[in-house]
């Protein structure tokens, strides 16, 4: 019986052309490739990160806090001695010209217990300043609280002047966990007599506003600061120190308040100096 044959044109089969490299090599060469690309990008991500790390290690800033750390009494207390620094720092220092902004976080271990330093500063650059800290504090794993580096002035608020990294007072750091007593009140000699004025802002015959200093609108820091003021017989203010309020915009509060004005204080016909508090609130436009 006839069977029909299929047709090759040239009466051969025809044959199967050979594959590229490709071809052969596309199943492994693509996810090795991508495997490839991903190790270069997490490479150049480590790479930028200890960059990063290292300039905030090497800075000032970062040193005094790690100091303030280790010679703090209460964290090697918990921690105990010698305090290390790790490598995982994390945060970062910016600069513009005009200011500088750092915020970072120091991972720490003792013999003890281990803990973290949280750091956020500023300062002005056009006077090449000293860092001021916002928040200077330490955790201490298994601690409820958080144990404050900055120290603090008679009225319990963190002064900005003790924050300094240049402050010689360094040595005398009780650990910021009580406030330093007050000063012994001297006696008022006859003739001299101090009254309590209270608020004085509605009595000022001048009160000339402070200046928004250009540190804080950088770091958008507003609220109103309290400055506690002396006032002689003659209406001058001849004392003046902030109470509370952001650090960067205490200096400017106060260097306000010794330019205001009073009318003279009189008791029973005389004159006395008066003692009282003058708010300023700062509010960014």
């Amino acid at each position: 019986m006839y069977q029909p044959q299929p047709q090759y044109g040239g009466g051969f089969p025809p044959q199967q052309q050979p594959k590229g490299c490709w071809g052969r090599n596309w199943k492994w060469i693509v996810p090795t490739g991508c495997l490839g690309l991903l190790v270069v990008v997490a490479a150049l991500g480590v790479g930028i990160y200890f960059v990063i790390m290292s300039a905030v290690r090497s800075s000032d800033v970062y040193h005094h806090a790690l100091e303030k750390a280790k010679s703090n009494p209460t964290v090697v207390a918990e921690m105990g001695e010698p305090i290390k620094d790790g490598l995982l720092v994390r945060g970062s220092i910016e600069s513009n010209g005009l200011w500088s902004h750092a915020k970072f976080s120091i991972p720490i271990s003792g013999p003890k217990d281990s803990g973290t330093v949280y750091a956020e500063a500023s300062r002005s650059d056009d006077t090449i300043g000293d860092w001021v800290f916002t928040t200077l504090e330490v955790e201490v794993a298994g601690r409820a609280d958080r144990i404050d580096l900055r120290e603090k002035n008679a009225n319990g608020v963190g002064s900005e002047e003790n924050n300094n990294a240049n402050d010689e007072g360094d040595a005398s750091v009780t650990g910021g966990d009580e406030p330093p007593p007050p000063p012994p009140r001297q006696p008022t000699p006859p003739g001299h007599t101090i009254i309590s004025g209270g608020v004085l802002n509605g009595k000022a015959v001048s009160k000339p506003e402070p200046t928004y200093p250009a540190i804080g609108k950088a770091v958008r820091a507003q609220g109103t600061v309290t400055v506690q003021v002396t006032v002689d017989e003659e209406g001058n203010v001849i004392s003046a120190s902030a109470i509370s309020g952001h650090p960067l915009l205490q200096p400017a509060a106060v260097a306000a308040a010794r330019q205001a004005k009073f009318a003279p204080y009189k008791l029973n016909g005389q004159p006395v100096k008066v003692t009282g508090i003058l708010t300023y609130n700062f509010v960014l436009e």
